[in-house]
């Protein structure tokens, strides 16, 4: 979920998949979501590639998402694009620091953890459990990587390279056979220089 949401931040803005797009509207939303946050951030969004096709995007005045428009984005505009067996998902944005939690359904996931993995308790969860993760995204001049720092499953902690693992195999493509590694460098989309994660926000610089 972390390296997820991480994605949506700074790899995935160049996606078609979070670009506006039409929703069915519930009228039950839960405690802390908005459909008007998640409609601030869709349109911050359309304003981002919209400079990106012009070319100026470095000339460009900084963006910046709360946590709340996008913990609305991604559990009510996003929703049908999140990892499978995902839900529920709440980001806190720190000192530079990004925690994530959620709910995830261990049996649609426990194919993702390859056979020989070091850590045997995935085998005894079932169903919709808890997860939390936390790190942080240092990046600088236009390129970011990912340290993550913690990681619990139904209060269990999780070993990281379990969690590289999961990512690595659920990633990987006829491209890239290897997989995602977390924690390669990459460049940011759009001609973002920067992203600053202070608490209650993250600001897109250009």
């Amino acid at each position: 979920m972390f390296p997820a949401v991480l994605a949506f931040l700074v790899l995935g803005l160049d996606s078609p998949a979070v670009r506006p797009h039409a929703t069915t509207r519930s009228t039950s939303v839960r405690p802390g979501l908005s459909w008007a946050d998640a409609d601030s951030l869709s349109r911050k969004l359309a304003v981002i590639e919209e400079r990106h096709n012009q070319q100026k995007a470095r000339k460009s005045q900084p963006v910046q998402v709360t946590q709340s428009e996008l913990n609305s984005y991604l559990n009510l505009s996003y929703a049908s694009e999140l990892p499978k067996g995902l839900s529920n998902v709440e980001v806190r944005f720190g000192s530079g620091r990004i925690e994530a939690k959620g709910y995830v359904d261990v049996d649609q996931v426990k194919g993702s953890v390859p056979s020989s993995s070091s850590w045997g308790a995935l085998s005894f969860l079932t169903g919709q459990v808890p997860i939390e993760l936390s790190g942080k995204l240092v990046n600088q001049d236009g390129f970011g990587t990912v340290e993550l720092e913690s990681a619990y499953v139904a209060s269990i902690r999780v070993p990281v390279a379990v969690v590289e693992q999961m990512v690595a195999s659920s990633t990987r493509s006829e491209k890239h056979p290897e997989g995602y590694d977390i924690h390669s460098p990459f460049r940011l989309p759009y001609s973002v220089s920067r992203v600053r994660i202070e608490p209650g926000k993250a600001t897109l610089e250009f």
